[in-house]
């Protein structure tokens, strides 16, 4: 298939996609915030999936981190053809009490990584002469207003429309840019929560209409089918995958 690098990969959403990529055929970039936290994927989807792999750190609001670990990549695995963005970080605090850095921090983190990540990945991909995809991970979340949620909100819904004009923009260049929008999806991390009884497993379920959280691998699929030819001619979409969520009016 190619090679496709995977941020956020240690865990969650970043290592369902990269289970799913490998599966199809694809060598995979696994980066975490180091490379450490990385190994532990990279290791068993070679293992399982007889896929070349390799395990990378770096923090995506840091452009030379980003740089080095895309160089390191092409010089080991060949050049790259497609770009995951997903690392990402939330905070819940009421908006006249969000500290002013800690915003800073999720726009660096969620709307720069974006931003480092799809031009380092589309320089490449030109530089190479490589039809290649971005896809963004997204979220409900940039489409409606949740509480106490601002710079997540807002930098998801920036996501969103900063994919449209990728999009545009490099068309020409045979790269095609998507974004992921997921739902509530049954991390370890949201498990976690139910299990603490933060959030309240049977209260969301009965507000999405296929009645259940999403599976990591929900979102996977859709990352994969991005990254294909069967989507040749999907660009500056944001697919949103929540079992019906946003669909839902109804009080």
């Amino acid at each position: 298939m190619g090679v496709a690098v995977v941020t956020g990969a240690s865990r969650g959403l970043g290592a369902a996609i990269v289970d799913r990529l490998a599966a199809d055929g694809w060598d995979v970039a696994c980066v975490a915030t180091s490379e450490a936290s990385a190994a532990p994927v990279a290791r068993s989807t070679a293992e399982e999936h007889g896929v070349a792999t390799l395990a990378l750190g770096a923090l995506v609001q840091e452009r030379d981190q980003v740089d080095a670990a895309l160089d390191r990549a092409e010089a080991e695995l060949g050049p790259i053809s497609l770009m995951v963005n997903n690392a990402g970080i939330a905070q819940v605090k009421a908006f006249e009490d969000v500290d002013p850095e800690d915003f800073q921090s999720i726009v660096d983190i969620n709307l720069m990584g974006v931003f480092h990540g799809s031009q380092a990945a589309a320089r490449r991909m030109i530089a190479s002469g490589t039809s290649g995809a971005i896809v963004q991970l997204g979220s409900i979340a940039g489409v409606n207003g949740f509480p106490e949620r601002v710079g997540y909100c807002g930098t998801k819904a920036a996501v969103h429309h900063m994919t449209k004009v990728m999009a545009v923009d490099l068309a020409r260049h045979r790269i095609r840019v998507n974004t992921v929008a997921p739902g509530y999806i049954r991390t370890d991390m949201v498990q976690d929560l139910i299990d603490a009884g933060t959030l309240d497993e049977r209260r969301l379920a009965g507000r999405i209409p296929t009645e259940d959280l999403g599976r990591p691998e929900d979102i996977a699929s859709c990352v994969a089918w991005l990254a294909s030819s069967e989507s040749s001619y999907v660009t500056g979409e944001t697919i949103t995958v929540d079992g019906g969520w946003l669909a839902y009016g109804h009080i």
